[in-house]
């Protein structure tokens, strides 16, 4: 059991000075319980970690599928079956350069066909299927859907309907003028098609070039919850426009207080904004976050300037018919976006860890002054000082370097499908150095360091 109570958090290397100024904004109190527990670490793999690029695993019955770069940087797809040491892998064509916006992703259709996409920053799609239902042994490099728009590609993701059926979205174009498409795989026929007849977020306009930077969440009933903003230009600056919109298929959608709106989702419609924050404002899109309360309602979480020009946590939630903002923290910091996303400082990072037995919200931060944690009250969005318990999610030793190298940090990836046994689950862990551009990419790509690859499998006390 382990206590994170008032006054300071460590943060290791995230904290640049010795001492540790905790914000004067109530700091929560909480009591985590249960016995995560690692019960294996399987290696996988060595893998390359000069720059991180995201990998995947998915778990799909008593078979296990894991998609990332090697230590030679090749695409490579893994499987395995659970309980087995024993992986079948096999290296695609698709060589990684230095971009961490080059993450490999992967989907799996009703069928069972292993689809997967990556590599790619504004570039031709990258694409490849397995020949058969849950068989990687022969994955067939087609870098093709219906080839249309599909020459200018940026976060490819693969998700699947209520009815299983396999979507991929993407943005075509770049980061100040992008389009995201949704197109649907067809088992019959085993083809792509567009899903829709336009766009899901249309930042291609004359005169009024954006780009949307969207994440999402799911309800108990499978219905999707969207959170974007808008970006004007490659300049992180430039993002403006917080907004929301909950869709059952991805066809018909309504606001957050059920009026409906209409497709493709552009810039500057009101009954989709949650803040109105402008242009060099302070928003990130890399910092937004959203959590479904009980009744399947969001609450958002971001970071913008106060009126004093520092950096802030705000959280917003739908109350009757418009938003309920507040600012949470009381940071004295002011995050400058200086030299781009992966030059500039990693500031104002927060985590939505979920609901406390009692029903708070529980939020973890941490800046390059101190750390803490904000117990919030779901109605008043409101930090409360009342001791709260919450059933802790991962062991603490999940964190736990894997070499002696300081240059490396430990990085996790959750699996994205599901254990057969609800009391454990699987995650990825390797170790990388932090993310990085590909316009910052040195001349001579270094072949090391190099990590370990982990699937790690964690059980709850049963």
């Amino acid at each position: 059991m382990r206590t994170v109570g008032l006054g300071c958090l460590l943060t290791g290397l995230l904290l640049l000075h010795s001492g540790c100024t905790t914000s004067t904004a109530i700091q929560g109190n909480v009591e985590y319980y249960g016995n995560p527990h690692i019960t294996e670490q399987l290696e996988l793999d060595t893998v390359w970690a000069a720059n991180r690029a995201n990998f995947d695993l998915h778990t799909k019955g008593d078979l296990q599928f894991v998609a990332y770069y090697d230590k030679d940087r090749m695409m490579t797809v893994a499987s395995r079956e659970l309980g087995s040491d024993k992986w079948t892998k096999t290296t695609l064509s698709s060589k990684l350069h230095w971009d961490s916006h080059n993450y490999v992703v992967m989907g799996i259709d009703e069928k069972g066909f292993i689809h997967v996409s990556g590599n790619m920053h504004v570039n031709p799609l990258v694409y490849y299927r397995s020949a058969k239902p849950l068989d990687i042994s022969n994955m067939l490099e087609l870098h093709a859907m219906t080839g249309e728009q599909e020459d200018r590609v940026t976060y490819p993701k693969f998700y699947n309907d209520n009815d299983g059926k396999l979507l991929f979205n993407y943005r075509a174009g770049s980061c100040g003028d992008g389009n995201i498409l949704v197109k649907q795989f067809d088992t019959e026929t085993m083809r792509w098609f567009d899903y829709m007849d336009r766009p899901l977020f249309l930042g291609v306009e004359d005169d009024n070039d954006r780009a949307a930077y969207h994440t999402y969440a799911r309800d108990a009933a499978g219905d999707f919850h969207f959170l974007w903003m808008w970006r004007w230009t490659p300049d992180v600056e430039t993002c403006h426009q917080l907004c929301y919109a909950k869709t059952s298929d991805l066809r018909s959608w309504t606001n957050a207080f059920g009026e409906p709106v209409q497709l493709p989702h552009r810039p500057d419609v009101d009954a989709l904004i949650v803040d109105d924050s402008p242009s060099k404002g302070g928003l990130h899109n890399s910092r937004k976050e959203m959590i479904l309360d009980s009744k399947s309602q969001p609450i958002v979480g971001y970071v913008k300037y106060d009126q004093k020009g520092y950096t802030q946590l705000y959280l917003a939630r739908p109350v009757n018919d418009s938003w309920l903002i507040k600012k949470v923290s009381d940071w004295d910091i002011r995050w400058e976006f200086i030299g781009g996303g992966d030059q500039m400082a990693r500031e104002a990072q927060f985590d939505f860890e979920g609901f406390s037995d009692e029903g708070y919200l529980v939020i973890t931060w941490k800046t390059t002054k101190d750390a803490g944690t904000y117990v919030v009250d779901t109605d008043t969005l409101e930090p409360v000082a009342l001791p709260v318990k919450m059933k802790q999610k991962e062991p603490d030793s999940l964190e736990d370097k894997l070499t002696d190298n300081a240059e490396l940090i430990v990085h996790i990836r959750p699996d994205r499908g599901q254990s057969l046994d609800p009391q454990t689950h699987y995650v990825l862990k390797w170790e990388t150095q932090i993310g990085s551009h590909g316009k910052h990419a040195p001349e001579v790509i270094p072949t090391e360091p190099t990590s370990k690859l982990y699937v790690v499998k964690i059980e709850e006390d049963k």
